[in-house]
C-alpha cells in the first residue's frame, strides 16, 4: 500500500508526499530492526542471568564437594598415621586394628565434580555469556585441573598401595573392603565410623604379622601419609578460591 502511494506520488511529481512516505518505510524498517535487537538483548541477558546462576551453584557445590574429599583423606591420613606408629613399634595397635587402619590408609576418593553447565556453555560457544570475568576465570581454572582426579590417581600408584595389595592375605583383604571401607553416611562418603573384620582370630593375626613382617611397608606409608598431607591442603585451597570468587561476586 505504502510503495504504491510512493509510485503514484512520484508519477505526479509531489515530492513532498514521496519524502513522508519514504521516511515512513525507513522509520518502520528501523523499528522492527530495533525491536529484534532488544528482543535479542533481553534473551541474552536472560540466558547470562540463568548460566551465571548456575555456575554459581556449581561452584558452590564444589567448594562442599572438595571440603568432604579432604575431610575424608584426613581420615585416610590419620589411620596411616595410626598404622605407620605400630609398625615401627611407638604405639602398637591390636591385630585387628592394625589391619584395618593400614587398610583404610590405602583408600582414595572418587566423587565427579559439578560441571555440566561450563561444559555446555563450552561446547556452544556461549561462554560469553558469564560476563563477569573473575567468574570466568575461576570456572575456567577450576574445572582446567580437577584436584579430586589427581589425588585419586596418585593414591591408586602410591607404593604403599600396591605394596599393602601384595601383603595383606586375600580373605583379610576383601574382609576389610567389605566390613571397613566406603560407606555413605548422610550422603558422604567416610571411612570414620567403627568397625570389624568378621574374621577368625587366626586370619586376622596372620594378615597383621604379614603386615608387620614387610619392612618396605613403613618408608613407603610415610611417603603416603606426606602426599595426602599436601592433597588435603590442595583440596582445601581450591574449596575456599571458590569460595572468595562467589563472595567477591556477591558483595558487587
Amino acid at each position: 500500500m505504502i510503495l504504491r502511494r510512493i509510485t503514484n506520488a512520484l508519477k505526479r511529481q509531489d515530492w513532498i508526499t514521496v519524502l513522508i512516505e519514504t521516511l515512513i518505510v525507513v522509520l518502520g524498517v528501523f523499528l522492527g530492526l530495533q525491536v529484534n535487537n532488544w528482543n535479542a538483548e533481553r534473551t541474552e541477558h536472560a540466558q547470562s542471568l540463568t548460566f551465571t546462576h548456575a555456575l554459581e551453584n556449581d561452584l558452590h557445590a564444589d567448594a562442599a564437594l572438595y571440603r568432604q574429599i579432604a575431610d575424608y583423606y584426613s581420615t585416610v591420613r590419620e589411620d596411616g598415621l595410626r598404622a605407620l606408629a605400630s609398625l615401627e613399634g611407638s604405639a602398637p595397635l591390636a591385630d585387628e586394628a592394625l589391619v584395618v587402619n593400614a587398610y583404610r590408609a590405602s583408600q582414595v576418593a572418587l566423587a565427579p565434580v559439578n560441571r555440566s553447565t561450563f561444559d555446555e556453555l563450552v561446547s556452544t560457544g556461549r561462554i560469553n555469556l558469564i560476563t563477569d570475568l573473575t567468574l570466568r576465570a575461576a570456572a575456567t581454572e577450576h574445572f582446567g585441573f580437577n584436584f579430586i582426579d589427581t589425588a585419586a590417581a596418585d593414591g591408586r600408584q602410591s607404593d604403599y598401595r600396591r605394596l599393602f595389595r601384595g601383603t595383606i592375605p586375600p580373605d583379610a583383604h576383601h574382609a576389610a573392603r567389605t566390613e571397613c571401607g566406603d560407606r555413605s553416611i548422610n550422603n558422604v562418603v567416610t571411612l570414620d565410623y567403627p568397625c570389624s573384620l568378621g574374621l577368625t582370630a587366626g586370619a586376622v593375626s596372620r594378615a597383621a604379622d604379614a603386615l608387620r613382617a614387610d619392612d618396605s611397608l613403613p618408608p613407603a606409608l610415610r611417603r603416603r601419609i606426606n602426599e595426602l598431607d599436601v592433597q588435603i591442603a590442595d583440596l582445601e585451597s581450591e574449596a575456599g578460591q571458590l569460595d572468595r570468587t562467589i563472595g567477591l561476586k556477591e558483595e558487587r
